[in-house]
This record gives structure tokens, C-alpha cells and sequence, in this order.
């Protein structure tokens, strides 16, 4: 993600791009040549390729810590911990459990019971449960939301309908770049239904380098076709994704001629890709944008919605689902078919502090951890607030 990004020091996470004061001129500079270098990383459990040893520019190495895996369970600051992959819509999503005399100190992380891999939550569960826990850290994104989740099986089926009603259209499916598991969903439908995925290389990239630790996105990347565009200029990271890797491309063009045989995994960025389609195709057959995606939350991403449509009334395409395009007060309240959580509802965050049964209970990634209180009345679990409030029993 950082090397197709343009980032600063605060992007800079798994290397760094050292800079140097110009002498005379009081001005910290990267230099064009000056070497990357690598932040120390261990990942969990998993044998690495050399993914990360590649630079992502043409004129500068990448050096500094070589990356390392690490066992499990494994010791840090002189504590031994565990790690537990679970289940959520960003893939390497980890619950951490760490020994304490006490007991245990456990953090969920993001995690939700309804996805793919929702064998990987109750696994981590399962192995809790043997043991006491001294301090749960929670997450809580979506305390207030009740109700059970709708699961990836039921995304899937929503828009495998979707795109069976429309053979001969082009067809765009809105996700989160890193909801890799919608990507299998949208891959598997077009399968189904004779079509070919197309992504953009930004997202084959992401793709290349989680194969390096994970097989299962090699298959993905051989199964998918890859947007390329005429560049004067490619960038490093492009370079090295259309010579080294070398996927299955197809151009706009391409597409235009025969939309009704590809799926393109497009996002609001990737809207300027869609007049391409029409410069090449004209306005007919309407198109089908299916918002695979979570919703907006604050006036300035509302706006980005308006963009959104009018963007696809002048290019002729329907919006799914169609009531978003009312422009609803509350996009989160709109009812889509196409998209699911990354995160727990409710009512599985209590039953897994029921099961887990923590002594004390400390609330994160919540606008509302002052439910805690609300839900775990009656239960032993302490629930710690901010320290202006009292510790109260649950």
C-alpha cells in the first residue's frame, strides 16, 4: 500500500525515505538516490518471500532491517504472548493474548464472526475459554447495531443475482481495496457467470506481495485480468509489476468491445476508467455500478457521493442499491445486499465477553463504550472507562 501511495512521514510504515538538511538552505531533503530503509518487522507464523527486499523506485536500493518470522507463541519485552489469526475483511487480522500473573491480557483487534473465515474467531474463542482472563481489550465499532450480521455467503448471492440480470452490460463492483475477501466474491460470481474480473494494478500489486506469504492470492492473481493504460512513464512499483509479474492484461478498448464478458472491480477513483469505456463504447447499453462498499459518514463524504452520481448519470449507469441515491441523511441506515461488516454486531461482542469471561473489561475503538455498561449488567466483568469515570461493575 505505501509504495503505490504518495505518502509522507506518516505513511512511511514499513520503510522509511531518510531526509538530510540542504546545506545552506535549512531544507530537509530525500535525495534522489539516498537508500530506502526498512522499518523491523516479524511476522507471525509465516515463511516470507522477497517481496520485501524489492524497491519500489527505479533509482533507489532498499536496505536496513531484514524481516523475520517468528514462532509461536513468542516472547516481547519479556513477555511471552500468543497470537490467534481471526476473522475480518481485512486479511492478517490478529487477536493478541499475552501472560500475566494475573492472567491473561487479551485484544481482540477487528474481528467479526460472519466472514470467510469465522472458523478463525471461534478458534481463538476455543482457546480463551481454558484460560482466565485478567483484562479484555475490546473492540466495539458497532455497539448500538443489533441484529445479526448478513454474512460474505449472502453478499455473494446478492450480487451473483445482480450481474445474472444484466448478460450484455458493463458492470463496475465498488469495494474497499483491502476487502480482498469481496474480491473472492466478486471473482467467483464472474467465474459463474462467464465473465473475467478485471482489477487495477494497484490491486494486483497488493496481491503480489500477500502471496508472499499466503499461496491462496498467487491463485487469485492467475484467475484475474489487470486494467493497462498507455503511460509515458511508469512509476518503480509499475515497472516491476508489469515486467517481473507479468499478469493477464486487457485494456479499456478491449473491454468496450465486449462488455457483457468482464466484471471490473472499480472504485470512486477509477471513475475517469469509465469515461474511457464510453469514449470507446458510447452511451449504450446502460451500465450497472454496484456500491460494494461501506458507507459514508460525515457531510464531506456525502458531497463525494454526490460526485459519485453525477458522474454515473452522465455516463449511464444505475446505481445499486438504488435508494442510496436519494441521498439519505443516514447512509448507514440504507439496507444493501452487497456489502457486510468487518466488525461484530452487538449481540456477538457480548456473547464473546460472555464466553471470555474477563475480570475487567477495557472498551476501544468505540464511539459508545459506555454501552458496556448497559449490556453486561448482572455479569462479574468490570468495565473500565476513561479515567475521569469510576470503574464500574458490568
Amino acid at each position: 500500500m505505501q509504495d503505490t501511495s504518495h505518502t509522507g512521514l506518516d505513511g512511511e510504515l514499513t520503510y522509511c525515505n531518510p531526509r538530510k538538511e540542504k546545506e545552506g538552505e535549512g531544507i530537509l531533503d530525500t535525495g534522489n538516490r539516498n537508500p530506502y530503509h526498512r522499518r523491523p518487522y516479524r511476522l507471525l507464523g509465516r515463511k516470507i518471500g522477497g517481496f520485501h527486499e524489492r524497491s519500489p523506485a527505479k533509482t533507489k536500493r532498499l536496505e536496513g532491517h531484514p524481516w523475520e518470522s517468528v514462532d509461536l507463541p513468542f516472547t516481547v519485552g519479556g513477555f511471552r504472548a500468543r497470537a490467534f489469526p481471526v476473522d475480518h475483511s481485512v486479511p492478517g487480522a490478529v487477536a493478541f493474548a499475552v501472560e500475566n500473573p494475573e492472567g491473561l491480557v487479551v485484544y481482540t483487534g477487528d474481528l467479526r464472526f460472519h466472514g470467510r473465515d469465522s472458523w478463525r474467531t471461534e478458534a481463538f474463542l476455543q482457546a480463551m475459554e481454558r484460560d482466565e482472563v485478567f483484562l479484555l481489550i475490546a473492540e466495539g465499532t458497532r455497539l448500538g447495531q443489533r441484529g445479526k450480521a448478513r454474512t460474505e455467503a449472502q453478499v455473494k448471492e446478492a450480487l451473483h443475482h445482480a450481474i445474472r440480470q444484466h448478460p450484455d452490460a458493463p458492470i463496475v463492483i465498488d469495494f474497499a481495496p483491502r476487502n480482498l475477501e469481496r474480491l473472492e466474491s466478486c471473482l467467483e460470481a464472474a467465474r459463474d457467470l462467464g465473465r473475467e474480473l478485471v482489477v487495477t494494478p494497484k490491486d494486483a500489486y497488493l496481491l503480489w506481495g500477500l502471496s508472499d506469504v499466503d499461496p491462496q492470492y498467487w491463485e487469485i492473481l492467475k484467475a484475474i485480468h489487470v486494467i493497462r493504460e498507455p503511460k509515458a512513464r511508469m512509476t518503480g512499483w509499475e515497472e516491476n509489476l508489469w515486467s517481473h509479474l507479468r499478469p493477464q492484461d486487457v485494456t479499456m478498448e478491449q473491454v468496450a468491445r465486449d462488455p457483457g464478458s468482464f466484471l471490473l472491480a472499480f472504485g470512486f477513483y477509477e471513475l475517469p476508467r469509465l469515461l474511457d469505456l464510453r469514449l470507446h463504447r458510447g452511451p449504450d447499453p446502460e451500465g450497472l455500478y454496484i456500491f460494494s462498499n461501506s458507507y459514508w459518514a460525515d457531510e464531506e463524504q456525502i458531497l463525494d457521493l454526490q460526485v459519485l452520481l453525477n458522474w454515473l448519470k452522465a455516463l449511464n449507469f444505475r446505481l445499486l442499491p438504488e435508494n442510496l441515491a436519494q441521498l439519505p441523511r443516514d447512509p448507514g441506515a440504507v439496507d444493501n445486499p452487497y456489502h457486510t461488516s468487518g466488525h461484530a454486531p452487538e449481540e456477538d461482542l457480548v456473547q464473546l465477553v460472555r464466553r471470555l469471561r474477563p475480570r475487567h473489561l477495557l472498551p476501544v475503538h468505540t464511539e459508545h463504550p459506555e454501552k458496556w455498561r448497559e449490556l453486561l449488567r448482572g455479569e462479574k466483568t468490570c468495565v473500565l472507562l476513561e479515567p475521569s469515570s469510576r470503574t464500574v461493575g458490568g
